[in-house]
């Protein structure tokens, strides 16, 4: 089956707006993508009849560090029967989104400059909550080997810092949307500050600095492969961007980026063809939709390939995956089917 990095469907959209973003506050990080998923938006059952068997649910661009985000197969009646691994990471975004968004409030970020700044300063408290933390887990420890000692009371939790100190512990991923170069190359500079782990996604431009993300060893995900811009900050985009990282040692996973407004999810298994296209190994194409995108969003044990003991998500075609003409003829899911042969007329 194929395995979508980049979604943004069932967040809303059946009745009113979209509901993946909340534009209170630009890092609303306690909040989780489960609370708002619909198990009944149609789109999931278009992504299943499209081959993709799973998909990473993400907040959108507006949020400079958003909801945690879900990895989710498109079957089931509630979110957590859904739910493949949740929390899956932290969404951060950097360029036009944030600044759009929060600048046309007057506010906190304005700039790209400010979207770097939200982000440091999120990190720094985190970090300061995360040493609260320990020093009481260890006051309490000490005080348990004392006769009649108190334990201390307990700091104040925070949910938006909760996520963010588990991030710089190493215990979730933030995959950061960067398209142009200098935002990209912000988004670098973060995580040789803060050594937290990252995937860029998105990433338009990351044919201009493969050689600085090759050595921090940071996968990406690639989305914009059609031809022609679709908004000021992909306008560089060029086809060769995936062959181009994955020849610089680069982790590197096709997305068609639905959760950035962009593409459609049906098109997943033609923006892996158009990597091929722009010169991307047809094997390492494949890889790119389905094992080496499941590799980066942590559940490879599971999905992504054919082998003993991984969940049976089967798609079966009648031609090459990347022909235009290629109709799909049966999907499985946990070796249920969900996409059955139609008819003889």
């Amino acid at each position: 089956g194929l395995v979508e990095c980049l979604a943004s469907i069932g967040l809303g959209g059946r009745y009113g707006g979209a509901e993946g973003d909340e534009v209170s506050d630009p890092v609303p990080a306690g909040l989780r993508l489960l609370d708002a998923l619909d198990p009944f938006d149609k789109r999931f059952g278009r992504a299943a009849r499209a081959g993709i068997t799973t998909l990473m649910i993400a907040p959108g661009r507006s949020n400079v560090i958003g909801a945690r985000t879900i990895v989710v197969k498109p079957r089931g009646a509630t979110a957590e029967a859904m739910a493949l691994l949740e929390p899956a990471g932290v969404k951060l975004a950097l360029g036009e989104g944030p600044k759009a968004v929060f600048g046309a409030k007057g506010r906190l970020p304005g700039t790209r400059m400010g979207s770097a700044y939200v982000v440091r300063k999120a990190l720094l408290d985190a970090a300061e909550y995360a040493r609260k933390r320990k020093d009481h887990q260890a006051a309490v420890a000490a005080a348990k080997g004392k006769k009649g000692a108190e334990p201390p009371p307990a700091p104040p939790r925070s949910l938006d810092l909760e996520p963010l100190a588990d991030l710089l512990d190493g215990k979730l991923t933030a995959f950061v949307e960067c398209h142009r170069a200098d935002d990209i190359q912000t988004a670098l500079r973060l995580v040789d500050e803060f050594r937290f782990k990252a995937v860029l996604v998105g990433a338009t431009e990351a044919y201009k600095c493969a050689g600085e993300i090759a050595k921090r060893g940071l996968p990406v995900v690639v989305g914009v492969m059609g031809v022609g811009s679709k908004r000021v900050e992909t306008k560089d985009v060029r086809l060769e961007n995936a062959a181009t990282l994955a020849a610089a040692g680069i982790k590197t996973a096709v997305a068609t980026e639905d959760a950035l407004g962009i593409g459609a999810q049906e098109e997943l298994a033609l923006s892996a063809a158009l990597a091929a296209k722009g010169g991307l190994d047809r094997a390492a194409a494949l890889r790119a939709v389905t094992l080496t995108a499941a590799e980066i969003l942590g559940v490879a044990a599971r999905v992504g390939s054919l082998e003993p003991g991984k969940d049976a998500d089967i798609v079966v075609l009648d031609g090459d995956p990347f022909g235009y003409r290629t109709r799909i003829v049966r999907v499985f899911i946990d070796g249920r089917a969900v996409v059955r042969p139609e008819p003889l007329r």
